[in-house]
């Protein structure tokens, strides 16, 4: 048991599970002084495509790994660890941070040429692509999966978990220890993504969300497309987790697709 949960600790750290494409290490740093582990995959030049894990993943984690190397096949990729989780330093804020690490990534592959760069978050990630997009305006498309519309309105049992490793001092050291994740305590009240949403239009939204999912309701996104503005869809899929846990290679081709037709629509920059 102590192994496996070593071995779990490795992965989380960024140690395990490399990409089984070709790919490259890359590091950026936050406007708030927070560096940044993150992979580059892929060969389209053309556009770029930023993942934003959820809570207690990281990059490599495998799921996400799948996401990443379907996306790969179409776009080029830049996925990273956000504050607190993985090789990136800093503590996860929970959602309130964790739009500069997006935006240090967005912009770090601006820098690298591409025309268009798109924003993929789930979960915790998409409270994050949700957030840059609000306050920073430079991206060309938006798509999140999973992600709450307001704060601390679901009682389901994972949110429960997920607020107690949070507010837990044992919940904190066991995040710490076996997933690589470091938690900050402090809150700072921002506004949650359904009070903001509305301010990324005509930037295009995409807002998907599972049918079965255990931490919020799809009502979180209908509220968050209801108070997005246009050019917006919402996307509820039958037999659909919370984030990764719909993370499949058809799920990646899917997403892909929709990018591409995301990306159709936005306005010119």
């Amino acid at each position: 048991m102590r192994w496996d949960l070593q071995k779990l600790a490795l992965r989380a750290r960024g140690e395990r599970d490399a990409f089984e494409v070709a790919h490259s290490e890359f590091w950026c740093d936050t406007e708030d002084g927070i560096r940044l582990a993150g992979t580059r995959l892929g060969i389209n030049e053309d556009t770029a495509i930023v993942i934003a894990h959820g809570f207690m993943a990281y990059r490599t984690k495998p799921r996400w790994r799948v996401l990443a190397q379907g996306l790969a096949e179409h776009f080029t990729v830049y996925t990273f660890d956000m504050r607190g989780h993985g090789q990136s330093a800093g503590a996860c804020t929970g959602g309130e941070k964790e739009m500069k690490d997006v935006h240090a990534v967005v912009s770090y592959a601006r820098s690298r040429g591409h025309r268009r760069v798109v924003t993929v978050g789930g979960s915790l990630g998409g409270i994050a692509a949700i957030g840059e997009a609000a306050e920073y305006r430079d991206v060309d498309a938006v798509a999140t999966i999973s992600s709450p519309a307001e704060w601390a309105t679901s009682d389901s049992k994972m949110v429960k978990r997920m607020t107690w490793l949070f507010t837990s001092s044992l919940g904190r050291v066991i995040a710490r220890r076996v997933m690589g994740t470091t938690i900050n305590l402090e809150w700072g009240n921002p506004a949650p993504p359904a009070e903001i949403i509305g301010r990324i239009a005509p930037i295009p939204v995409l807002i998907i969300h599972g049918a079965d999912d255990h931490f919020f309701p799809p009502a979180d996104a209908e509220l968050l497309h209801a108070r997005a503005g246009e050019p917006k869809r919402l996307l509820v899929l039958p037999k659909f987790g919370h984030a990764e846990d719909g993370f499949t290679p058809e799920f990646a081709e899917q997403l892909a697709a929709e990018v591409e037709a995301l990306v159709a629509g936005a306005p010119s920059r």
